[in-house]
């Protein structure tokens, strides 16, 4: 008597065959798109070439961060004369700073800040018309931009100085000019950054408070 065949063995060879039918059917998608489709033509002709910037995505992100100059005048608060007065040593050549000094190749810098330049002159310094046409006035914010680059400020200035790259230097710089300032200009911190120092300040003040109801808990 003839043994029938087990169903497992008709499984086993029903997958085989769909195994081999699906290989087969790749292969011939395969071929078919070569035909349909040349290989020196596909990409171009199916699809929209997208025109990408010269120098995108080598390094471009570093130079636009460089760009942005840092707001200075909350910095100032924490900013050291006696540092900005060691920083300063590189203008001595040209500047001087206490009242009464003569100038050097640059203008005696006493009462600097803050101060208007629609007189043209410091004492008897005549003023570049490049730095004239670069600011109205010393703010911190105009001394910020062009102590840490002076050319970009008045590109045909006198100053030959290439600026002070770091903003904790520019700080103590402004705050050893401000100390050298008879009547220095308040600093007023723009709206959100003070609503941070403020927030700041509470959320400070209410965990010293925290502190001081858990040592009085703790004390028998």
């Amino acid at each position: 008597m003839a043994e029938k065949p087990s169903p497992d063995k008709f499984k086993s060879n029903s997958a085989m065959m769909a195994g081999f039918a699906a290989i087969w059917l790749t292969v011939g998608a395969n071929e078919a798109s070569h035909f349909l489709v040349p290989d020196d033509e596909g990409v171009s002709t199916f699809g929209y070439e997208i025109e990408v910037p010269e120098g995108f995505g080598s390094g471009g992100g570093a130079a636009a961060e460089a760009d942005i100059l840092v707001d200075i005048k909350p910095l100032l608060a924490s900013a050291s004369v006696d540092d900005g007065a060691k920083v300063a040593r590189k203008c001595q050549s040209c500047h001087t700073f206490d009242a009464g000094e003569r100038n050097g190749t640059g203008p005696n810098l006493h009462n600097i800040v803050g101060a208007n330049l629609a007189g043209r002159d410091r004492g008897d310094f005549k003023l570049s018309e490049s730095i004239l046409a670069g600011t109205d006035a010393w703010t911190y914010d105009a001394l910020n931009a062009y102590l840490e680059d002076p050319k970009n400020v008045a590109p045909k200035g006198t100053m030959s100085f290439v600026g002070l790259r770091k903003p904790k230097d520019r700080a103590n710089v402004i705050k050893f000019l401000m100390a050298k300032t008879e009547n220095p200009p308040e600093v007023v911190l723009d709206v959100i950054e003070a609503v941070i120092e403020e927030t700041a300040e509470v959320v400070e003040g209410a965990m010293e408070a925290a502190e001081d109801a858990m040592e009085s808990v703790d004390t028998p």
